[in-house]
């Protein structure tokens, strides 16, 4: 359960690849002069299927976005994992962030949901070029992340509630050029079945292949008995909340993977990754408070935001383990336990 793209499905798709194909035959990399891409960024998009290509395009793609809106460009950003990014100042003295993402198909409609939601509760997006997967985005200060202020649990878990109401409360229609979480789940569902029959006889630790059903029966019905539809963010993990100045409660979401439907799919990497998560897993009593927490702020269903939870913490965990990661950090073993754990929390909440 991580930054990178975590859905399991192919990009290889041929209009990801065509976008590709364009920006490297394209690009001019005079005046780019040395643009590094953080290993993060090389691993993610390996483990992702992404193709190398874009590796050596990057330079190339950030000059011409310079050339394009301006900038005077400054150090690349170290964190993130899905994307290129760094500062950068516009010719009027502006503070603002370029981002680059490898074409994959989460990130494809990143500019359009940053558009509806329009500064409720996220960055706000200034500029884009979709043949080059590139965005200009304002730039948030003091920019510190959530995952390393050390906020008690429950201030924590609040502060993205908070963030998530506002994104919520901005009426956004399905349809174009929205994915629809019942085909997305749908997808997920069929990755994981596969999964489950392929890996689990040969499983080199303990699992449950019963819990791990219970998911691809959730993946399933959820999106399908939603009645609090709108457009989620995706990924709102803690690495993706940032401290802004400018924010109506000091806090706006970025790095959104956005898709139309039921809500209750966002709190999932809010509510988890908390503390340590990566080495300690939390009770159920405690777990079930923090749905609790999410539920009130948000006026989601708390059962729904635990029964997704399970479907999305077990989705994690056999990603992690068709990468070979059974155990250790980001390994498959502390996925499923965790999502052993939520299946208990929402017991106790009778979802």
């Amino acid at each position: 359960m991580s930054d990178p793209p975590n859905s399991g499905e192919p990009h290889g798709m041929a209009l990801l690849d065509a976008s590709l194909a364009r920006s490297v035959r394209s690009a001019n990399p005079v005046g780019a002069g040395t643009v590094a891409v953080p290993a993060a960024v090389r691993q993610a998009l390996i483990e992702d299927g992404g193709d190398p290509a874009w590796l050596d395009a990057v330079p190339a793609l950030a000059a011409r976005a310079v050339e394009r809106w301006g900038l005077v460009l400054g150090a690349p950003f170290e964190t993130g994992m899905a994307a290129w990014t760094a500062e950068a100042t516009t010719a009027e003295g502006d503070e603002v962030v370029l981002k680059l993402s490898y074409p994959h198909l989460e990130a494809r409609d990143e500019a359009a949901g940053l558009e509806a939601w329009h500064g409720a509760g996220t960055v706000e997006v200034i500029a884009a070029d979709p043949a080059d997967w590139a965005l200009l985005l304002t730039r948030l200060r003091p920019g510190s992340i959530l995952r390393d202020e050390g906020l008690p649990p429950e201030e924590h878990v609040a502060v993205g509630a908070a963030v998530l109401a506002r994104m919520h409360a901005v009426a956004v229609p399905a349809g174009e050029p929205f994915r629809d979480l019942v085909d997305v789940a749908d997808r997920l569902a069929d990755i994981a079945v596969e999964r489950i029959e392929r890996l689990l006889p040969t499983a080199p630790i303990p699992v449950d292949a019963g819990l791990c059903r219970q998911a691809v029966d959730l993946l399933r019905t959820l999106p399908r008995s939603a009645t609090r539809r709108g457009l989620a963010h995706g990924d709102l993990n803690p690495g993706n909340i940032l401290q802004a100045d400018t924010a109506v409660d000091g806090w706006l979401a970025i790095d959104p993977k956005p898709v139309h439907g039921d809500l209750a799919w966002d709190p999932w990497p809010l509510v988890t990754q908390v503390d340590d998560w990566t080495e300690h897993v939390a009770e159920p009593a405690v777990l079930a408070d923090r749905i609790r927490l999410v539920a009130e702020l948000t006026g989601l269903d708390a059962g729904r935001i635990g029964a997704w939870c399970v479907a999305r913490g077990v989705e994690s965990g056999l990603r992690s383990a068709d990468l070979g990661r059974w155990t250790g950090f980001r390994g498959a073993d502390t996925d499923l336990a965790w999502a052993d754990a939520w299946a208990t929390a929402t017991e106790r909440l009778g979802g």
